[in-house]
């Protein structure tokens, strides 16, 4: 779980910003250039905050887990995830550095991790040119108006099988993610309240006593 929800929280950035207007602006939507004026825009939008919640459904069961908590996004690749109910754990990635700890606890962990192997928290901080020899993305507008993004990992043997990103009908928020693995498992966040973050030190790590993970962990 833990793991997972920092890989997918890095979807975030492979939200799509698609101008507003009628059947033939949708048609034309190209996913890869999408996603690179998006990356433009929440970086000039400067750090964001919102609330979440976390549902994950293993194969088999019609219900599952719930989480619920605060995502912090700042391009171009920084991102933290505050679980608050029902139990307080933190992760934060920025660049190629992660921390994980849990609050009230004196030590956290730190790890250097790799773009290129990470399926999902590659969208943020990948350039869209090696982006599209990894995944299959097709973006399409709903009847109601927002945007859906569909990502498909192209490797055989991705843990990952299909993402969906829900969008506003400006393309400038993410509303909703889902995601399914080969064993399907279904995870998905629904996102609300997008704004401004209250703390200047939100992507900072907090003074813990810090022990060193391999990149495997």
């Amino acid at each position: 779980m833990a793991r997972g929800a920092t890989l997918a929280s890095a979807a975030l950035a492979a939200a799509l910003l698609v101008p507003g207007g009628g059947r033939a602006a949708d048609e034309a939507l190209e996913p890869w250039r999408l996603l690179e004026t998006l990356r433009a825009a929440l970086a000039a939008d400067g750090p964001l905050i919102a609330d979440f919640r976390q549902s994950y459904v293993p194969a088999g069961f019609p219900t599952g887990d719930a989480e619920a908590g605060a995502v912090a996004l700042s391009l171009p690749d920084c991102l933290r995830w505050d679980y608050r109910d029902p139990y307080a754990k933190s992760f934060l990635v920025c660049g190629a550095r992660a921390w994980s700890w849990v609050e009230g606890e004196p030590r956290g962990q730190k790890l250097v991790i790799q773009a290129d192997h990470e399926m999902g928290l590659d969208l943020l901080l990948l350039p869209s040119g090696q982006l599209s020899e990894r995944y299959r993305a097709s973006a399409s507008r709903s009847p109601a108006g927002e945007l859906e993004l569909v990502l498909e990992p192209l490797a055989a043997d991705s843990e990952l099988v299909v993402a969906n990103l829900r969008l506003d009908a400006a393309g400038r928020r993410l509303l909703a993610l889902d995601w399914r693995d080969r064993e399907g498992n279904v995870s998905s966040f629904r996102f609300d309240g997008w704004r401004p973050p209250a703390e200047a030190t939100t992507f900072e790590p907090p003074p813990l006593e810090w022990s060193e993970a391999g990149p495997d962990h």
